[in-house]
């Protein structure tokens, strides 16, 4: 009897903590599909504290100045540097929108004379969904009948050019689209600058909140777990602007080399991708190709194999020596993280996957794989 009134209690104690729990997951999960962009947002800003405080810490300690002029000179420079940057490709947008439109509609043009002279080709974009559109086309009378009427030929050929025009704008479309988020670019770029300057100018402060939701004995701990993370993205982020420097740098020199149109401008898209690792460098290429095609099979070709030589400089040689002490990620981990990040959270899931990785890497490495099972041992 007596072991009966205490088990009861018990038992109602871990059904009542197990619902807890229970609704704490549910709640945690509809937080994070339904506000998953903030989320990925707010992850953006915390990595850009950990720049901005890495950035002065540094700036301080080869210097006199105090931390917190440090910062200031270091953020007044980032916000010149965006400013300088948007005045001088801003004024441009229009135009350069325009020449790429017109690109894209002549890059489209070319991949359907490909189609036309190569059946192979024509077989690889009728089994692609959404290239499909280039070149599936509605069995027409010449077809059939090899005297046709001259006037009904120019029709279907006017139809065939605002179809090919149509598929280049959705294309351009889908590209823009993203590139959005729930709140739109600049709100998005405001709320990750704000996010970061307020945990660089009190790092210690959110460390030490995070750290009192640990138990008493376990905080200094998980104060040094933390440390590792930070160090972890900090080193991420080195190894991401020297390559993205250097990714960058290298493509716009390939393309106005081969005399492909806004080689400038590409290079800097082609070193803004870089910042996503290995999905970044596959879009800046499929960007490439699309402005070279109007160039010529040939200029095609050497703009694939440069990129290519350009990924494999990026992967073997720059990020093996720029990124000595950062986390060493299995890439075909970081590609399936990648993959489920994308489809779960879309293209910005897909962005910060890499640096997400890499802090759940030293995370469990520390505080399971270490503190738990091998304590256990």
């Amino acid at each position: 009897m007596n072991s009966d009134d205490k088990f009861l209690p018990h038992a109602a104690k871990l059904v009542g903590l197990s619902l807890i729990a229970l609704v704490c997951v549910v709640v945690i999960g509809a937080a994070l599909v339904r506000a998953s962009d903030i989320f990925l947002i707010l992850f953006l800003g915390v990595l850009f504290g950990i720049l901005l405080v890495r950035t002065s810490r540094t700036l301080a300690s080869y210097t006199p100045l105090p931390y917190f002029w440090s910062l200031g000179i270091v953020t007044a420079t980032l916000v010149l540097a965006a400013t300088g940057g948007i005045a001088m490709f801003g004024v441009q947008v229009d135009d350069q929108i325009d020449k790429a439109r017109e690109r894209a509609d002549k890059g489209v043009e070319q991949i359907q004379a490909w189609a036309e002279k190569y059946p192979s080709v024509e077989s690889l974009l009728l089994s692609t969904p959404f290239l499909r559109q280039l070149v599936d086309k509605r069995p027409s009378a010449s077809q059939e009948d090899s005297n046709s009427d001259k006037e009904q030929s120019s029709q279907a050929k006017a139809a065939e050019q605002n179809a090919l025009r149509t598929t280049a704008r959705k294309g351009a479309t889908a590209i823009a689209g993203i590139f959005k988020t729930t709140f739109g670019l600049v709100v998005n770029s405001v709320l990750i600058f704000f996010v970061g300057l307020f945990i660089a100018v009190e790092p210690g402060e959110y460390r030490d909140g995070v750290v009192s939701l640990f138990p008493t004995d376990r905080r200094e701990r998980a104060r040094e777990v933390l440390n590792l993370m930070g160090d972890a993205l900090w080193h991420w982020l080195l190894g991401r602007f020297g390559t993205m420097l250097i990714t960058g740098l290298g493509a716009g020199l390939l393309l106005f080399l081969l005399g492909v149109p806004m080689a400038f401008t590409l290079g800097v898209v082609t070193a803004l991708l870089t910042f996503i690792p290995n999905i970044g460098g596959f879009v800046s290429l499929l960007l490439a190709i699309l402005f070279a095609l109007p160039q010529g099979g040939s200029i095609v070709l050497l703009v694939i194999v440069g990129y290519v030589g350009l990924q494999l400089v990026e992967s073997y040689v720059l990020t093996p020596v720029i990124q000595k002490k950062q986390v060493s990620l299995p890439p075909a981990l970081l590609i399936a993280f990648q993959a489920v990040m994308g489809v779960l959270f879309g293209f910005l899931g897909a962005a910060v996957a890499s640096p997400a990785l890499a802090a759940a890497k030293v995370g469990i490495e520390e505080a399971y794989i270490k503190d738990v099972l091998e304590a256990s041992r």
